[in-house]
């Protein structure tokens, strides 16, 4: 039988939390960042082993809080390298992972929501809709519960991290503290369709990469297969883009999903490096993934190399990117985790102790 969870997961919290549950405790005599310098950065669950602390601070702790993470329900691994797992939240709602190696970097990639509700035409987390938000505990069970070494985070999973700031945020304190992961910013990227104002504070107050879901130069056309452009215009978040401090090895990324004869044309690559010439930009060029029950298809290979020599001929730099893990439904616009969770899978314990 699953543990219910009776206090609070230590997974997720911040220093300025918990220097105030230890000055409510009376132990404001006790450096706090000790325990999450111990639990986060050497990965140690065990509280008792921090032998500066008193045992009844450390008994406190324990009942205060646990030091679980939720774990995967089902793995997969690609002919790549790639593999992706599915989780189900606290409330019972499915999303997924994946890590991806590549030489010298393994990254993961994280969901911040199960489901999607900006419906994007081209994603298979679109079509399954708004299922939930994830706590921090649950976004960041994701880079412990694989088993994964990574040097790289990706918040490019299910849904739209910005329309979950506030634990986007949270999140990204704890992978970058000294006293959390210690990851580079610049190891970090959020991927985003242009939330505003969302999109403005994120580069404000953090300093990791940004990659922004373009897929079309032409309002009209991007609204088409992105909805939120209509209240997001591509025209408003250049102006937030144009704002944002990209310096040193902060890395701003447009991604473009090229689909043939959809946005593939000279002239979406004439339009487009005219329309970002002026921004520190960096374009992924993405050949579609073909996904069932979709009308889009893969590009030419020499259309996607025309396409890039375009918009190198406008002064920007831009790669044909290689999607991976696509026979695990694990590249991009493919997670989709499960529509439905069996029986057997909602009932399967989640929480590691």
């Amino acid at each position: 039988m699953e543990r219910p969870i009776a206090f609070t997961p230590l997974l997720g919290i911040n220093l300025k939390d918990l220097e105030q549950v230890f000055k409510v405790a009376g132990f404001e005599a006790y450096d706090p960042s000790r325990l999450l310098v111990h639990y986060y950065r050497q990965r140690n669950p065990e509280i008792d082993l921090i032998e500066v602390y008193p045992k009844k601070l450390r008994s406190y702790l324990k009942e205060k809080f646990h030091t679980q993470s939720l774990q995967p329900l089902i793995s997969e691994s690609s002919i790549d390298g790639t593999n992706k797992w599915l989780f189900k939240s606290v409330d019972g709602n499915p999303f997924e992972t994946a890590w991806i190696p590549d030489q010298n970097r393994q990254t993961v990639c994280i969901s911040t929501q199960s489901g999607c509700k900006f419906g994007c035409k081209f994603c298979m987390t679109g079509s399954l809709g708004f299922k939930s938000h994830l706590s921090v505990f649950e976004v960041l069970s994701q880079v412990v519960s694989i088993g994964k070494s990574f040097s790289h985070v990706v918040f490019m999973g299910m849904g739209e991290p910005l329309d979950n700031f506030e634990v986007l945020s949270r999140t990204l304190e704890i992978l970058t503290a000294p006293w959390g992961y210690s990851l580079a910013a610049r190891n970090i990227t959020v991927s985003t369709v242009g939330v505003l104002p969302a999109l403005e504070r994120l580069g404000m107050e953090h300093t990791c990469n940004i990659a922004i879901s373009l897929h079309s130069p032409f309002a009209e056309q991007r609204a088409e297969i992105i909805p939120s452009e209509k209240r997001y215009p591509l025209r408003d978040i250049i102006r937030t883009l144009e704002k944002i401090p990209f310096r040193r090895k902060r890395r701003l990324s447009l991604e473009y999903l090229l689909m043939k004869d959809f946005n593939d044309r000279y002239e979406h690559a004439a339009a487009l490096g005219a329309l970002i010439k002026h921004l520190p930009a960096h374009i992924n060029i993405i050949p579609y993934n073909f996904i069932p029950g979709k009308p889009y298809r893969a590009p030419d290979p020499q259309d996607a190399e025309n396409f890039r020599q375009v918009l190198n001929s406008y002064g920007l730099r831009a790669t044909i990117r290689k999607s991976r893990g696509y026979d695990i439904s694990a590249a991009c616009g493919m997670m989709a985790g499960r529509t439905t969770l069996s029986h057997e899978l909602l009932n399967k314990p989640v929480l590691k102790f």
